[in-house]
């Protein structure tokens, strides 16, 4: 069926997919056509088998997670100033922080387009080429960030005035065209937490999913108990 809330799904496996290592990932770089499954996307007849015999997760639908966040029209993406901030002007720092930006149809891996209010620069936003985080918040000579995903290039030659922290990358990736969001500055001691945070609730969730749920224990008890009465 069609999705509920927000743009993007995955799909997870029970067991481990055969897929060569490259650069110490199994991961797919569409881009550069390396990696994953002969570095593209997948197409109708692939076979890809499994490197160790099949794991069931058998209390996984005994569970539910709450993605409602993703369902909102409107999101807060807390960032991280800098590295270069200061090539700003204070009315441009302030436009970014306190403007609302639309989604645009330019979004993929590499990065996603925003249209909104022209964040102002000293002199000039082009710096010369360093190196570009995931999350970083590009914003060229037009004045309208963009912000470097995934698939981003390895260095760029503008200044970036702020970095997506992690935990909110999800919410961003799940926007659909048109849709807005707002930036909130946090520091690196606050993402540092929110990241920690999120690391835990993640553990608590695959812990759940691996503990046998009320319902299983009573079933094992019941055939604990039928088998004994055949011994």
């Amino acid at each position: 069926g069609g999705a509920r809330t927000g743009t993007r799904g995955y799909i997870a496996f029970s067991s481990y997919l055969d897929i060569p290592v490259v650069m110490g990932s199994r991961s797919t770089n569409i881009k550069c056509k390396i990696g994953g499954f002969k570095g593209r996307k997948l197409e109708d007849e692939d076979y890809i088998g499994f490197r160790a015999k099949r794991r069931y997760l058998p209390y996984y639908l005994s569970r539910s997670l709450d993605l409602n966040e993703f369902d909102q029209e409107k999101v807060t993406l807390r960032v991280v100033m800098g590295p270069q901030e200061k090539m700003f002007t204070k009315e441009g720092r302030e436009t970014f922080l306190n403007s609302e930006y639309t989604v645009t149809s330019e979004f993929d891996r590499m990065g996603c387009r925003l249209e909104g209010p022209f964040i102002a620069y000293k002199t000039t936003s082009d710096i010369i080429s360093d190196g570009i985080a995931f999350g970083s918040v590009q914003v060229p000579s037009h004045g309208k960030p963009i912000i470097l995903l995934a698939d981003r290039q390895t260095t760029g030659g503008y200044a970036k005035i702020a970095t997506v922290i992690s935990v909110d990358i999800p919410k961003l990736v799940q926007r659909k065209t048109e849709q807005k969001v707002r930036f909130q500055a946090v520091s690196v001691e606050e993402a540092q937490k929110l990241l920690a945070d999120e690391m835990k609730e993640l553990n608590d969730f695959r812990s759940q999913i691996y503990t046998p749920c009320k319902e299983v224990l009573d079933c094992r008890l019941v055939a604990k108990r039928i088998s004994a009465l055949f011994e």
